[in-house]
């Protein structure tokens, strides 16, 4: 997903130097995109990795790349929408896994809010690329149709949205920030990773579970209690008074994010919290202020853990 503006990304015929076609749109060069994308990676022939983490200040539009393709997503954290030419419109949101295959170039886009933090983690193959991987087993159970489906089989367009298990999430996380520095150790790791995550997606279509009953309720009150963390951050949250406004036990509670996004509430909050500080920060707004208004007792703490996450002291921001 290079930078660079292109005349039409959906019949203008690829240059030399634009290996990404294949899999990626181009976007225009704008300062919102450079915000956002962390790292455009070409694995191998036919197959990229992006990583998107970023605020941007207007909202942005990712287009289709105008060729066949695979693709699995794993949504961190963000909103986003999904439009897909003849379907309906599918709302993307943090903790999210998405799976889709175009066997033919298709009319599809992906809207980004404007100042609102998104990290995701996109890996896409060329059809030649995902038969050198192994077999068509992920297209095969695909075709399944999961929770939130917006497919039009009509145009061989399979798109689902499942709930991104917690070891799916750490995997996420690990590609999306811990990649080795040496150049030929970086090209083996990100090639053995997006098989991973492969394997992952394979192992998560290969156990469709609808959960109904309890299941289903306990799913919805641990997201509601991700929404209340994500968006009050900057209130105390002891992990009691967060199971009182869900209606779970304090116990239940603890046990289900850890099992659902692989995080206790603390560890959760925590995170919410520095998110919105580097999005305050970015605003312009000051180190003090935004640590005051976040509830950090010290502004030592803060840059602490500020720089731990980011590796960069919240003044240098």
């Amino acid at each position: 997903m290079s930078a660079e503006l292109s005349l039409d990304p959906y019949t203008a015929p690829a240059k030399p130097h634009e290996w990404w076609r294949g899999t990626l749109p181009t976007v225009p060069a704008t300062q919102d995109w450079e915000n956002v994308i962390q790292c455009v990676v070409r694995v191998e022939e036919g197959v990229s990795v992006v990583v998107l983490d970023g605020c941007p200040s207007a909202a942005l539009t990712i287009p289709a790349p105008g060729a066949p393709v695979f693709g699995m997503q794993v949504w961190l954290e963000g909103d986003a929408v999904l439009a897909l030419d003849g379907g309906k419109p599918l709302k993307v949101t943090g903790g999210a896994a998405l799976l889709f295959n175009h066997e033919q170039p298709l009319g599809w886009t992906t809207h980004l809010y404007a100042n609102r933090r998104v990290r995701m983690l996109d890996i896409r193959y060329t059809p030649d690329a995902l038969a050198r991987a192994g077999d068509s087993a992920p297209i095969t159970l695909l075709t399944q149709r999961f929770r939130h489906d917006v497919s039009v089989p009509t145009h061989g367009s399979l798109v689902a949205m499942l709930d991104a298990p917690a070891s799916l999430l750490t995997l996420a996380t690990d590609i999306s920030r811990n990649a080795p520095t040496a150049p030929e150790a970086r090209r083996i790791w990100y090639r053995a990773k997006s098989l991973e995550t492969l394997a992952a997606f394979v192992e998560l279509l290969s156990v469709p579970q609808v959960l109904k009953g309890p299941a289903a309720e306990e799913r919805q009150q641990v997201q509601q209690a991700c929404r209340l963390l994500r968006e009050r951050c900057s209130e105390q949250w002891p992990p009691g008074r967060v199971a009182r406004m869900v209606g779970l036990s304090e116990r239940r509670l603890q046990e289900l994010m850890r099992e659902n996004v692989g995080r206790s509430v603390h560890a959760y909050l925590s995170d919410a919290r520095l998110v919105r500080a580097s999005d305050l920060l970015r605003s312009g707004m000051s180190v003090t202020q935004v640590a005051g208004d976040l509830g950090y007792s010290s502004l030592s703490h803060f840059s602490k853990i500020f720089k731990a996450r980011y590796g960069a002291s919240p003044r240098a921001w």
